[in-house]
Parts: C-alpha cells; sequence; structure tokens
C-alpha cells in the first residue's frame, strides 16, 4: 500500500467527501448546475421520490420526522428568533417548498411565501420538579406529529418556557428537506440573523450560487453522465450474486410492517475502551469508523449465520461546491457488503472491512434508487432487499460551535418515534469527549427491550474481546450463553 493510500484510509467519511468535492471542483471540464428556467417547481430528486413513494403508502407515518432541541439559557428575544427563521427560508426555497402531482408526476412546487410561527408552551406555572418531565413529554409529541407533503411549511418549532431565563426549542424537519449537513447550515444561519436583530448589525451570507431545485432538475442529466458510467459499474460488481437479506432473528415477526414503531438503547463506551479502539484504528492505518463497523458485522454474522454480510451505512451527495451551502436532502444509503468468516481474525476482518468501506466512499454519491433499479428492486421494496441492518457513525469533531448572542446552547437529543429499518447503531464521536456514545434503534414492533440490551451486551463483549486479542480466530471469541445464545 503506498503512503498515499494509507493516507487516505485514515481519512473520516466526512474528510473524505470534502476531499472528493474538492478534487471533483478543480476539474477544468466542470460546469456548474445551471439553473432551472421554471422557478416555481422543479422535480423531485432520487432521495426525495424514494420517500414519496413510502408516503403514499403510509400518509401518516411520521418515519421521516427529523427531530431535535436546544436547550437555550440566558434572555431569549422570540420576535428576534422568528424573524430570523423567516430570514432563512426566504434564502433558502426548499424550505417554501411542498410536494404535489403535476399529471401523473411528483414535483416540489416553490411558494415565494409560506406563513410560520414558532408555537409556545409556557410550563412556569408547574411546580420545578415537573417541568422537565412534562417538556420530555411534549418534545416527544412534537416530534411524532406527521407532516403531509402538499400542507407546508415542512418545518415546525416548538418553544417550551420552563423559566424566565430557561426555554427547549424543539425543531421538527421533514427529511424531504432536510439531511445532516442542513442541520449545520440552518443552525448557523439562524444565529448569524439572530445576533444581527438582536444587536441592531447586519448579517449578509454570501449569496446562494443555485437552489436545491436547481439541483433536483440537473441531477438526471448527472446520473447518465457520470453515475452510470463511473460509479454503477463498481457497484454492479460489489454486489453481482449477493444473496437476499437475511432475516434477523426478532421476537414477533408476525408484527413486521404493524407500525414500526422505533425503541432505542443508549449506552457509552468507557474512556479506556474508546482509547485501545482509536489506538487499534491508528495501528491499523484505519479509522475508529471501520473497526466499529467491523464488530457490528460480526455481531449480525453471529445472529443470522450469515457470511454475506450486507450493512447499510449513510453517505452525503455533497460533492460539488455549488451544493455545499445548500439545506436540502442530500442523501444516500450505501449497502456494504463484506464477506465475514468465525475463523476470521478480528485484525483480518477490520482489513476486510477496510477494502468494503474505501471502495465505497470512492463511489459513494451514487444515488441508492439506482442501486435498486440497477438489481431489479422495485423501489416500492425498498432497502429491506438489501439489507436488515444499518451502521452510523457521526463525527462532531470537525463541525463549528454554535453561538447565539446572549444565549447559551445545550443540544438534546430526541428520538424518533418510528423507524423505517428494524435494526440500526449509530456512534456519536463528539470534540472534548474521551469516549463514544451510540444508540441502538430498533423496530419496537418486532423487537422486545430485553432483546435489544442482550444484543448490546454481546456488542460490548466483541468490542472489548476484539481489540484486546486482535488476532485470534473470532469463533474464539467469547459469546453469551443460556437465553442469550
Amino acid at each position: 500500500m503506498t503512503d498515499l493510500s494509507a493516507r487516505l484510509e485514515r481519512l473520516t467519511p466526512a474528510q473524505r467527501a470534502l476531499l472528493d468535492r474538492r478534487l471533483a471542483d478543480r476539474q477544468a471540464a466542470v460546469e456548474a448546475i445551471p439553473r432551472r428556467a421554471r422557478r416555481d417547481r422543479a422535480r423531485l430528486t432520487d432521495a426525495q421520490e424514494r420517500i414519496w413513494l413510502h408516503r403514499q403508502r403510509h400518509p401518516d407515518d411520521p418515519a421521516h420526522n427529523v427531530p431535535s432541541a436546544w436547550r437555550l439559557r440566558g434572555r431569549l428575544d422570540l420576535d428576534a428568533l422568528t424573524r430570523a427563521v423567516h430570514a432563512v427560508m426566504a434564502r433558502h426555497e426548499v424550505l417554501r417548498s411542498t410536494v404535489e402531482l403535476d399529471g401523473d408526476q411528483p414535483v416540489q412546487v416553490i411558494h415565494p411565501h409560506l406563513p410560520f410561527e414558532i408555537r409556545t408552551l409556557d410550563l412556569r406555572d408547574l411546580p420545578a420538579e415537573q417541568r422537565e418531565e412534562r417538556m420530555w413529554q411534549e418534545a416527544r409529541a412534537e416530534g411524532n406529529r406527521p407532516f403531509y407533503l402538499d400542507v407546508g411549511p415542512l418545518l415546525r418549532m416548538l418553544l417550551i418556557r420552563l423559566a424566565d431565563d430557561e426555554h427547549v426549542l424543539v425543531r421538527i424537519f421533514d427529511h424531504m428537506i432536510w439531511d445532516r449537513a442542513s442541520m449545520g447550515i440552518f443552525g448557523q444561519e439562524v444565529a448569524g440573523y439572530y445576533r444581527a436583530y438582536v444587536e441592531g448589525g447586519t448579517y449578509d451570507p454570501p449569496p446562494l450560487p443555485i437552489q436545491y431545485g436547481d439541483y433536483a432538475e440537473w441531477q438526471p442529466e448527472w446520473i447518465e453522465r457520470e453515475v452510470r458510467i463511473r460509479q454503477l459499474p463498481y457497484w454492479r460488481r460489489q454486489l453481482a450474486d449477493a444473496p437476499p437479506a437475511r432475516d434477523l432473528p426478532v421476537d414477533h415477526p408476525e408484527r413486521r410492517g404493524a407500525t414500526n414503531r422505533g425503541g432505542q438503547h443508549y449506552f457509552r463506551l468507557s474512556p479506556e475502551l474508546t482509547g485501545a479502539l482509536r489506538r487499534f484504528a491508528h495501528e491499523e492505518r484505519t479509522t475508529l469508523n471501520v473497526v466499529l463497523l467491523a464488530v457490528w458485522k460480526f455481531l449480525l454474522h453471529r445472529l443470522t449465520g450469515a457470511e454475506d454480510v450486507v450493512v447499510g451505512t449513510n453517505s452525503s451527495t455533497r460533492r460539488r461546491a455549488e451544493t455545499e451551502p445548500l439545506m436540502g436532502l442530500f442523501l444516500t444509503m450505501l449497502p456494504l457488503r463484506t464477506t465475514v468468516r468465525s475463523a476470521m481474525t478480528f485484525r483480518e476482518l477490520v482489513a476486510a472491512t477496510r477494502r468494503t468501506m474505501t471502495g465505497a466512499l470512492d463511489h459513494h454519491d451514487i444515488p441508492i434508487g439506482v442501486i435498486l433499479d440497477e438489481m431489479k428492486v422495485g423501489r416500492n421494496v425498498g432497502l429491506g432487499a438489501l439489507y436488515r441492518a444499518a451502521f452510523i457513525m457521526v463525527d462532531f469533531r470537525h463541525e463549528a460551535p454554535l453561538s447565539m448572542a446572549g444565549l447559551e446552547l445545550e443540544p438534546l437529543m430526541l428520538e424518533k418515534q418510528n423507524v423505517t429499518i428494524d435494526l440500526s447503531i449509530g456512534y456519536f464521536d463528539e470534540a472534548g469527549q474521551d469516549s463514544v456514545y451510540g444508540m441502538i434503534e430498533y423496530n419496537s414492533d418486532v423487537f422486545t427491550a430485553p432483546t435489544i440490551d442482550r444484543i448490546w451486551q454481546q456488542l460490548d463483549l466483541l468490542l472489548h474481546e476484539s481489540v484486546a486479542t486482535p488476532d485470534r480466530p473470532m469463533a474464539e471469541l467469547p459469546a453469551p450463553g443460556g437465553d442469550e445464545r
């Protein structure tokens, strides 16, 4: 392996995506994404179309709600905050969009203005010991209310007053207009406008080169010109002869598809284990992301008996400079396929997982719909034909800190009430923290909480034993007995 290859493999997914975008933008032949001719509407992107199809079957399903919250300490100016949100909505067309049929094709309709207000709930009259519990109840209920795509705006906010100088701002976005990068863009721009309105200054972010609808209109040409030629051949080879996704051993298979209610199991790795995993990743010239994924893949191998293990992970399609400042859905899913055998050592499994991840990141911005079409999997069938479990790792270490004039911000995590896949794991790596925390998210219609707790116990045991003895065959790693086995 060359030194350059080793350096590339040590990049986090976020760093690799940023490098890909910058390299792509330096190509002399790259043409700018043009502005579309019709400004009041645009086609849906591939990712939006998949969500739209799901919503036609399940219009009341809040599975595509994206909830989050800030705890705000200090003097809050609600009028300035509302004006700031309106300014961001005026700047980004996608925040003023709804979806309707144009003939038999769904399109996003761009409105010149959509009414928006921040709903308020005052809990100051409650006894202090009851306010926090009530706040969480109201926040979760707000996150569970569905959006309807033909009724905008596809975002909501609820401001809960806990004290004169303490509020919780709950933000709910529809995934049709939202991805993780959008969260950072929205936060920075709202904070910028809020500061200007409170302090009397100005906030003038650079003009947007294009809007999300322009990207949506351009995407089909890019898929034909770039994706099918440069990226699809890799995925065609990678997924050739892939067997049907192996069912997970769930508690209630007869309930699958009932309501897809979500459950969460939170955990935090110890500083000692986190440090050992980081050191092993460094020794193997890879990332913590790859090491954690390898352990997850082996656990799925144990749970299902499958040696051909496919795990889904998300990836950004923000490859070009024009898309970096835009809000919108620039998200795809990558099926990561690795052969996992119990005779492999952990070191060998990590190497195999690294090759899988490296190949995927080299071809990371392909819309998953293109892969589904290639495999002749109907988009109504969805990703369950490719995999039944997912993995994500969110790296907060490279995100700019957020501040609002006179306010102290504390991010709060709100659980999704519904899920789109039976089992997934997410790891979160924050700046200034000596340990990684995470969450197993599951379909509570088919899994019970005790089963998920036993899955976590197995995973925790594998994490410790794998990194402690990386050259021992995985089959020799301790396995739980009794009911867990």
